[in-house]
């Protein structure tokens, strides 16, 4: 009764390992093909997206061959399968680890150069928008609002009041006009104007505050929610190595 048990848990186990995995390939899969749905202008962002979305889809692989070899092995009861699940689980948890240290090594670095990027493109909205110039792209304006109203905040650090010196067309150049992305009600559907006024939309409403706290927080938070993720899943493996080895020990395999 208890090798059957055993089997049972493992097997249990190894089932939640390939749920995970294919969760990741559908999840990462559905984002890589329509990425571009909503904004096709950020197209040329691909790679910061694909820096996120590759890993993803190789982990969701990684876990679901996992969880498949520990299944046969299990229900086989076959004792070679059950010695490549182990060494295969070692060295992702080993991987694993090392994704967590390069994490928290890196996540300065990583903050520095997002908060870099950013930095530019509001400076450059602030002077290239409206000025008739041709340097700034439309991916890169829609870029700053996408941002701006996915975080809830406006300008880069102080608020509305960051784009009050920004070049903007005549009529429009009074502090009641801000980019759309700092309106509650844009939808990103009207960049006729770099410039507008907020009460124009349903949803009048002005983020108020600058996006480097914003930013950060997200960035950190997100941080922290991945090394979490890879945590628990590190734990969850380290049982069901513990689990092969101890029904192999107990004769569960032949």
């Amino acid at each position: 009764k208890q090798w059957y048990q055993r089997r049972v848990a493992i097997t249990a186990g190894d089932v939640g390992v390939m749920v995970a995995g294919l969760l990741l390939l559908v999840v990462g899969g559905i984002f890589f093909t329509k990425q571009y749905d909503f904004y096709p202008e950020l197209e040329d962002y691909s790679t910061n997206m694909n820096a996120v979305l590759i890993p993803m889809l190789v982990l969701g692989g990684i876990l679901l061959l996992v969880g498949l070899v520990g299944c046969l092995g299990a229900c086989t009861g076959k004792a070679g399968l059950l010695n490549v699940y182990f060494i295969v689980v070692l060295i992702v948890v080993i991987l694993e680890v090392a994704l967590i240290i390069l994490a928290v090594v890196k996540k300065d670095a990583v903050k520095e150069s997002v908060l870099d990027t950013a930095e530019g493109l509001c400076t450059d909205y602030k002077t290239l928008a409206d000025a008739g110039e041709t340097d700034m792209s439309t991916s890169d304006k829609l870029a700053v609002n996408v941002v701006q109203n996915g975080a809830g905040c406006c300008g880069y650090d102080t608020g509305p009041s960051y784009w009050d010196d920004a070049v903007k067309p005549a009529g429009r150049n009074n502090s009641s006009y801000l980019p759309p992305g700092c309106c509650f009600g844009w939808d990103g559907s009207d960049m006729d104007n770099s410039f507008v006024l907020c009460s124009t939309f349903d949803d009048e409403a002005v983020y108020e505050e600058g996006c480097v706290e914003k930013v950060e927080s997200i960035l950190d938070a997100f941080g922290v929610v991945i090394i979490a993720i890879v945590a628990a899943i590190i734990i969850f493996q380290l049982i069901c190595l513990f689990a092969a080895c101890y029904s192999k020990k107990n004769d569960m395999v032949a």
